[in-house]
C-alpha cells in the first residue's frame, strides 16, 4: 500500500471513528475523547505522508468555521449540546469534528474539490443527516424543533462544504505552482 493511499485510508477510517466517538461519546459524557481520536488520526496521516504543512491551513479554516458557524445555531438555541452551558461556544467534541472534517478535503473528500455543486448538495443533505443522527443518539436537542435547525443547517452546510472543497483545491494548486 503506497503512502498516499494509506494516508487516505487512515483519514477515512479515522474520521468515521472520530464522528462516532464525538457524537456517541458526547451523549454519554465522554465526547472530549474525540480530541484524542483527531490527534491520533492526524498523527497517523502525518507519519505516512509528512503532510502537516499541507494540512495546517485546512485545520485552521476548520477552527475558524467552527467559531463562525456554531453560534448560528447555538446562540438562538436552535441546537443545545448535552451538558454544555455555553450559549455560543461549541464543546471540544464539536471542534474536533470541524477540524477533522475540514482536513478530510486533503484526503477522503478530495474527490469533491472539483465538484462544487455536488459538494453543496452533499453538504446540505449530509449536514442535516449528521445532526439528526447526533440528536437521535442524545448528543444534542432542538429546543425550537427539528425543522428550524434543519433549515439553517442545510443552508449553512450547503455553503461550507463547497467552500472547503474550493479552498483545498486552491491550496493544492498553489503548492504545485510553487513546487
Amino acid at each position: 500500500m503506497n503512502g498516499s493511499f494509506a494516508a487516505l485510508a487512515v483519514n477515512f477510517i479515522g474520521f468515521q471513528l472520530l464522528w462516532f466517538v464525538a457524537v456517541y461519546g458526547a451523549a454519554r459524557g465522554w465526547g472530549a475523547a474525540a480530541l484524542l481520536v483527531l490527534l491520533a488520526m492526524q498523527a497517523g496521516v502525518w507519519a505516512l505522508n509528512r503532510g502537516w504543512r499541507r494540512d495546517a491551513p485546512l485545520l485552521a479554516v476548520g477552527a475558524l468555521a467552527c467559531l463562525l458557524c456554531e453560534p448560528l445555531w447555538m446562540a438562538p438555541q436552535l441546537i443545545r449540546y448535552v451538558d454544555w452551558p455555553a450559549g455560543w461556544l461549541a464543546p471540544a467534541w464539536i471542534w474536533a469534528l470541524w477540524l477533522g472534517f475540514a482536513v478530510s478535503f486533503n484526503y477522503c473528500l478530495a474527490w469533491l474539490r472539483r465538484r462544487l455543486m455536488l459538494a453543496a448538495v452533499f453538504g446540505a443533505l449530509g449536514g442535516v443527516f449528521s445532526v439528526t443522527v447526533g440528536i437521535r443518539l442524545g448528543a444534542a436537542d432542538t429546543p425550537h424543533g427539528w425543522w428550524a435547525l434543519a433549515l439553517v443547517y442545510g443552508v449553512v452546510w450547503a455553503a461550507v462544504v463547497p467552500g472547503l472543497a474550493w479552498l483545498a483545491r486552491r491550496l493544492e494548486e498553489e503548492r504545485r505552482d510553487y513546487a
